[in-house]
């Protein structure tokens, strides 16, 4: 009773919700006319490193000297390309450690300029090192333009990418950014709708001739050196004509308005966010690489036996001369480059011109084959009436994803385990990751290359007939259809289409589960254990929690939010 004498008049037990709603939404508000961003997203820096790189290129005529290794190198590809007109040059990079030292190893043969994009670059080992590198290739004159996804960065981070941007030579810009820097969360209530959108895309380009593209972000898991989670995942080095594309979508992201420079989005308390031409040299570059806490093992001794792992993968790399030699095993074939254009971001887009409009057009409707690797796979009930459509036609349809446990994503999941039932029924093959791989399983079989072992798929990848595949960041889910921008090349290439098709079989099973309808209609997971025929009846390493969770998710309508 002494309670409710405090209450406002007319205000009763049941009424009070009504006005507590009031005040959040006040205060929600409130924090929205706090968050506003920058009017300026480019600062005259970065805008003027911008102009002098596309100057350069523009102005340049001359061949390169053959006096360094480096120019042996753009010699070499140059000669390469002139060999195959109209044409492009892809190499798979299916390890992690090819992976980071075919980065780490390009950026220290680039003489000109290096384009960075990722959706994510994590403040690990692998990060740090890489970031380490750029600094020093910058150092010796190289234009690095560094373009980062927003959504999964952190106030760590921001400072040592503050401090990278500090460097003349580089200028780093957060696309589609987080207003509020230090508890990102309030972004959830302020600006949900925009920050919902995010740019996925991952590429690498290298003095504009040669180009990193594929499903992989710069980290410890993406890269096979963590201890708890470890990415499957696929790149391709390119070469060629196509390079040219990745670079005018590139230069789309990096100019838009939607790209800020980190200096106007983050303030970094007693220090100057850029360096003075009068100071030294040398100091500011032992500063910034002594800031990088995890690569050296004074400072993180646990981190050792990671750096080893990095260090024996530039060790045992032949990128840079077999890259010289012309011993790289480029595959030569008409190569087409695909971006969502960046206003998809904010929502200024038709689907029509989205990514998965162009490869529908681009491919056309398959007659013989269709392979799916896709590391998130949401098919939504229009996705599966049409796979069912090409089945029933003819089609063989092949499926690797995640099973369950080897998800990052529960909710991806459970969009996906709906349709497994109709998709089985119409004859279509589904193939399940495992999260985890003895060491006899090493042998990557999908792509028959030695890989490390794994606990979830990464990997973006579709094969259309004998002719076309896709590589990229692309998932087969309404997310990357609809929301986020993506980016990708389709090979015209019979040899790698049918790897992909061969390569998504029973030869997986040390690897993967193999989904079969029983005769009694129920799903069975068929894998191999210690060589022996293993059929487990129910999903695997899934508890009552679990699957309670997974059919409560799948009977929501958020198929599109996947």
């Amino acid at each position: 009773m002494e309670a409710a004498c405090h209450r406002l008049p007319g205000i009763t037990e049941t009424s009070t919700w009504p006005l507590r709603l009031i005040v959040v939404s006040f205060f929600i508000l409130a924090l929205s006319a706090c968050s506003t961003l920058p009017k300026t997203p480019h600062m005259a820096k970065s805008i003027e490193l911008t102009e002098s790189i596309n100057a350069h290129y523009t102005n340049k005529s001359s061949q390169p000297s053959l006096d360094s290794k480096s120019n042996k190198l753009i010699e070499s590809i140059s000669e390469q390309n002139r060999s195959h007109p109209n044409l492009s040059g892809y190499h798979p990079i299916v390890t992690g450690a090819n992976a980071f030292a075919s980065r780490s190893i390009l950026t220290d043969l680039a003489t000109e300029s290096v384009d960075v994009q990722y959706y994510i670059w994590h403040n690990d080992q692998a990060g740090q090192l890489l970031l380490k590198k750029l600094w020093q290739a910058a150092d010796r004159g190289v234009v690095v333009r560094f373009l980062l996804d927003d959504f999964n960065n952190n106030a760590a981070l921001d400072k040592h990418l503050l401090r990278f941007a500090s460097h003349p030579n580089i200028a780093v810009r957060l696309i589609n950014p987080m207003s509020f820097r230090k508890f990102q969360t309030l972004n959830y209530f302020t600006d949900l709708r925009r920050i919902n959108h995010r740019m996925h895309n991952k590429s690498m380009t290298f003095d504009r001739n040669l180009s990193i593209v594929g499903g992989r972000n710069v980290g410890d898991e993406y890269l096979s050196n963590d201890e708890n989670s470890q990415f499957a995942d696929l790149d391709v080095l390119l070469i060629g004509d196509v390079v040219q594309d990745v670079n005018e979508s590139f230069e789309q992201y990096w100019r838009s308005p939607l790209s800020y420079d980190i200096e106007t989005l983050v303030k970094q308390k007693g220090h100057s966010s850029s360096i003075n031409a009068s100071n030294d040299a040398k100091t500011n570059t032992n500063n910034f690489i002594a800031s990088l806490d995890k690569i050296y093992p004074e400072k993180a001794q646990a981190n050792h036996d990671g750096l080893s792992v990095y260090n024996r993968a530039l060790e045992n790399s032949t990128i840079d001369s077999d890259l010289i030699n012309k011993q790289v095993p480029f595959r030569w074939a008409n190569m087409i480059f695909l971006s969502d254009d960046v206003e998809k971001l904010s929502k200024n887009t038709h689907p029509n011109v989205h990514l998965v409009a162009q490869l529908r057009g681009l491919l056309g409707t398959p007659t013989q084959n269709l392979s799916i690797v896709s590391s998130y796979f949401v098919p939504t009930k229009d996705g599966v009436h049409t796979l069912i459509k090409l089945a029933q036609q003819g089609v063989k349809v092949r499926i690797l994803t995640n099973s369950f446990n080897a998800t990052d994503v529960s909710a991806v999941h459970a969009g996906y385990a709906q349709w497994r039932v109709p998709l089985l029924q119409a004859g279509i093959e589904i193939y399940e990751l495992k999260a985890t791989a003895s060491k006899e399983d090493r042998e990557n079989k999908l792509w028959r290359a030695r890989s490390q072992s794994s606990t979830s798929l990464h990997a973006k990848a579709f094969a259309v007939d004998d002719h076309s595949v896709f590589i990229g960041s692309y998932n087969v889910d309404p997310r990357s259809a609809n929301i986020n921008t993506e980016m990708g090349v389709v090979i015209e290439d019979e040899e790698l289409a049918l790897k992909l098709h061969t390569a998504i079989s029973d030869d997986l099973l040390n690897q993967a589960y193999k989904v079969v309808l029983t005769d009694q209609g129920r799903l069975q997971w068929q894998t191999l254990e210690e060589s022996q025929m293993v059929y487990h009846d129910k999903e695997p390493h899934i508890d009552f929690i679990d699957s309670l969770w997974i059919n409560v998710m799948s009977s929501l309508p958020i198929d599109w939010l996947l």
